[in-house]
């Protein structure tokens, strides 16, 4: 096998995993009436309680208007309460309301049981995947804009 074709072997087996695990994800959300990103936000607020929008956008990559949005309509929906600081009353704290908090067990519960046949892996086969991957993730982390220039 030639280099282009194990690059693009690599590639192809991340892509098809990517969109394999985004079409597990989908499905949870859509069956908890949510989208995939509100089902992401339900999770990091659940590990972050009390989180700033700033620091939730960051955890999302995306820009503090389209989260705000994102959480504007869960706030209306009941999912997510917001706090004003005493330290700077212009930031707000995000934490999940008890629906928030239900709809996230029970979103989880559901994709936990979609995702339970990976655990069928092997915990060598397991450690072999983690130790790949983040060669991977480091080699691709050290790509640097100079090499893009080259």
């Amino acid at each position: 096998m030639d280099e282009q074709q194990r690059f693009m072997q690599i590639f192809q087996t991340y892509r098809e995993v990517n969109q394999a695990f985004y079409q597990v994800m989908t499905r949870v959300a859509q069956r908890h009436g949510l989208t995939p990103l509100q089902l992401i936000v339900l999770r990091i607020l659940e590990e972050y309680p009390g989180i700033r929008l700033m620091e939730l956008s960051e955890k999302l990559r995306l820009g503090n208007s389209t989260t705000s949005g994102i959480v504007d309509r869960m706030f209306k929906s009941g999912l997510v309460t917001r706090e004003r600081t005493e330290n700077d009353r212009r930031a707000m704290t995000l934490k999940l309301s008890d629906k928030g908090a239900a709809l996230w067990e029970e979103s989880n519960a559901t994709r936990m049981a979609l995702l339970r046949p990976l655990l069928s892996l092997s915990e060598e086969d397991q450690e072999q995947l983690n130790r790949v991957q983040n060669e991977i993730l480091t080699i691709l982390k050290n790509i640097s804009e100079d090499d893009l220039n080259d």
